[in-house]
Order: structure tokens, then sequence, then C-alpha cells
């Protein structure tokens, strides 16, 4: 009896041991696999814990300087702050372009590829939108449900679409994201990849809601980068939605969604309200033939960018002055004084939207608070910013780099260079990375 008893605790031992075993590894596969075989109500048990905000700064901003960032001033000369180089796409076959096809006489129905990650709810979550109250409406965008963490890829590959491309977000994230775990794919990384195919693309930011509509009547998609709230569970990311038309009967915009589904119906004000966390950032693709119809559809701001974030930076001012309290508005506001050269009322501006509580993901896809500590010299919040990220995810090539490049200023050059190193292993089309490895390099 008593080899039994020992025979069965020893079984127990081992099987308990076995299942801590299953359990560490469940925990150390990237989210892709959890997403694949753990049931969708367990997944939450294996994702990283995490913050709810961003962290904050340990000083308060004074009064007195918030402000002076309130109060509007007139343009005047500045150094302009140049942003370090974006990853460059290695060159794709070139497409075959076809014009956008001719309405067809009846509401066509969208081509539609089956997502591999379907969302448990997403369904239910569908809003179709109207078509037949649609005023605007362009035909030829070929709709596809994204795969894990790849809504850049997906809506890119859906925008050109509707010029002719016949490659897919599996192609373009080839080139954009070549590791499937990395959080983001910056606007101009993806206006580098249509170029790369003989299109032109343009990335600009404060938009507003009649300029969408004019793109749209003129014939232009348009991409937007906004914030996104699919489920209470996963709580706010960052998200890449196509514009292909409007309805003033019913107050939507028309809407390629590569996670709820094509033809989704959007209330302006909600398009408005989760745009303005990215600035109110948009691009749009377009055939070189068509760039002097674009310019004047878009404006001044085509190429004059001190006046763009001049324009930014009043409209967060305006928003600040309805509400404070806006945290977006203050990290709307340092990405303006960022680029207007103001790097240390930008670096201000980023602490007094980090004690406002932005969401934990923010900088996930938004990096200009980096950029500003680095440039004043606030070496410390660069790490501390990148490690409670990195202690979350590892896959964000940029995070590697910053924390590189404030080691390298406080000195130490060899976990600078092994940084930089990881951030290639990430993103071998990284160019900024690659170029701080080659100055750290015997």
């Amino acid at each position: 009896m008593g080899f039994h008893r020992k025979w069965i605790g020893l079984s127990l031992l081992v099987a308990f041991l076995s299942l801590g075993a299953i359990w560490e590894g469940l925990h150390r596969l990237p989210p892709r696999y959890i997403a694949r075989v753990v049931p969708e109500p367990l997944q939450p048990w294996f994702w990283p814990a995490h913050p709810e905000e961003v962290p904050t700064p340990m000083a308060t901003v004074p009064p007195e300087r918030l402000a002076i960032l309130l109060t509007p001033v007139s343009p005047r000369p500045s150094p302009a702050w140049t942003a370090r180089p974006s990853p460059t796409p290695a060159p794709s076959p070139s497409p075959t372009l076809t014009p956008p096809p001719s309405p067809p006489p009846s509401t066509p129905t969208p081509t539609v590829t089956r997502p591999a990650f379907p969302g448990p709810t997403q369904a239910a979550r569908n809003t179709p939108a109207a078509l037949d109250q649609a005023d605007v409406l362009l035909y030829g965008v070929r709709h596809t449900f994204q795969t894990w963490n790849n809504c850049g890829p997906a809506t890119l590959a859906m925008a050109l679409s509707f010029y002719g491309w016949r490659g897919t977000q599996r192609d373009a994230a080839a080139v954009l994201k070549p590791d499937p775990e990395d959080k983001n794919v910056s606007p101009e990384e993806m206006a580098a990849f249509a170029r790369s195919l003989g299109l032109g693309a343009r990335v600009r930011v404060n938009g507003d809601l009649e300029l969408l509509k004019r793109l749209l009547r003129s014939g232009f998609p348009v991409i937007i980068e906004t914030g996104f709230e699919p489920d209470p569970k996963q709580g706010w990311m960052g998200h890449y939605k196509l514009l292909i038309g409007y309805s003033e009967r019913s107050g939507q915009f028309i809407i390629m969604d590569s996670y709820m589904g094509p033809n989704q119906g959007v209330p302006y004000e909600e398009v408005d309200r989760y745009w303005r966390h990215f600035n109110r950032t948009y691009i749009v693709i377009y055939p070189p033939e068509a760039e002097g119809r674009l310019r004047e559809l878009i404006g001044p701001i085509w190429d004059d960018d001190r006046r763009m974030w001049e324009e930014t930076l009043a409209r967060a001012q305006e928003e600040l002055a309805a509400n404070p309290q806006d945290a977006f508005a203050w990290f709307n506001a340092g990405a303006a004084l960022l680029h207007l050269g103001r790097v240390e009322d930008a670096a201000t501006a980023f602490d007094q939207a980090r004690a406002l509580r932005l969401p934990w993901r923010i900088l996930w896809y938004r990096f200009e608070p980096f950029e500003a500590y680095l440039t004043v010299g606030r070496y410390a919040d660069v790490i501390a910013l990148a490690d409670a990220n990195l202690r979350v995810t590892p896959y964000v090539e940029e995070w590697y780099d910053y924390k590189g490049q404030a080691l390298l200023a406080l000195g130490d050059r060899e976990r600078a260079r092994a940084l930089f190193e990881q951030a290639l292993r990430f993103n071998p089309n990284f160019q900024a990375a690659r170029a701080h490895l080659a100055a750290v390099s015997p």
C-alpha cells in the first residue's frame, strides 16, 4: 500500500511538473500562436501583464509652463527638427496597374477573404452601411480581413487593389514587417511601399472631415490612422481604415475595415473622435498623372510642412482651451512643437500628456516623445519608457533603437550596439538602426 501511495504521489508530481512546463511554454509562445491554440476565453491568462497607462513623469509640470504652451503665437522662424530616417522597403516587382473599374449597374458584392484570426464577436459588431444611401462610393477595392496583427499591410493591400495591384497583405508584410509580431507599420513606411510600385503617395496630418469628403468625391480612397477599441478586454490600440465613400443622409463614412469587415458605416463624429488620437493622419495613394489634381485638393500644406505643423498646433491649442485635461490634445501639441523646432516645449507637452494617463499602447505607434526626450538629453526618460514597453512585448524594433541611442549618449557603446543589432534582427529594413550600428561598429 505504501509503495502504491508513493507511486501515485510521484505520478501526480510528474503530471504537475509537466503541466507547469506546458504552461511556461505557452507563456513564451508569440501571441499569434496563443490566438491559434488557446480558446479565446482563456487567452487573457497568457498575455503579459501590462500597465493601465503610459508611465507618468516623476515631476509635475509647472502651471506657468503649460500656460505658455496654451498661448497661440505668431509664426516665426525657428530651426526645424529633422526626423530620423524611416525604414526603406526593398524594391518590389513592378505591378500591372489598371484604371479603377467603372461602377457596375447595380450595387456590387464585395470580394471578401475570410479572416485567419476573426474576433469572437466580429459578426455581431459589424454595422454594414446602407450603400444605396451613399452620396459617394468608390468601386474596385478588394476587401480582405487582416491576419494576426496585420492591419497596416492588409489596409495598404486594399488601397493598392483600387489601382490594379494584385498583391496580398502577405506580400506587403514581407517588406513592411518581416517579423509577424511587429506591432507597428508607420504611415511613411506604407507610403514608401506604394512609391516602390510606381504610384504616388502622400502622408499628411491635421486632416478634417470635409477634406476626406473632397478626396472621396474626386475619386481618391483615403487611409486614416486611428485609435481603435473593438473589445473592452483588449483595450485601446492603433488601427488603419480605408475610406471609400460617405453618406450625408446617414452621417457616415463607408469604410473597408480589415478587422470589422467590408463596407462598414461609421458615423462622422466617431471617425473624428478616434482619428484625432493619431493627429488626424491620412495617406492618399494616387497614380502619378493625378498629382496635380491631388495637390489642389490638399492645398498649401501639400509641400509646406511648417504651415501644416503650425495649423496642427493651433488646432491642438483650441482643443486644449476647451478641455485642458485632454491627453491626446497635449500629445498632438507635443508632436507639432517637436516638428516646429520647439523641442523643450514639446517635451513639456509630452510630460503633461503622460500625466493625464495616456493608454498604455500609445507608444507602440507614436514615437515623438522618444525623439523629444533624446534631443533635450532626458536619456533616463527614454530608457524608462522603452523598458516599460519591452516588459510587455519585445516586438517593436524602434524601442531598441531609441534605448540604444540613449545608452550611447550615456557612453555605453557595447549595450547600445547590442540593441541596434536586436532592432535589425526584428526588421532588417530598419535603416535608422543600421546607421546607428555602423556608427558604433569598429
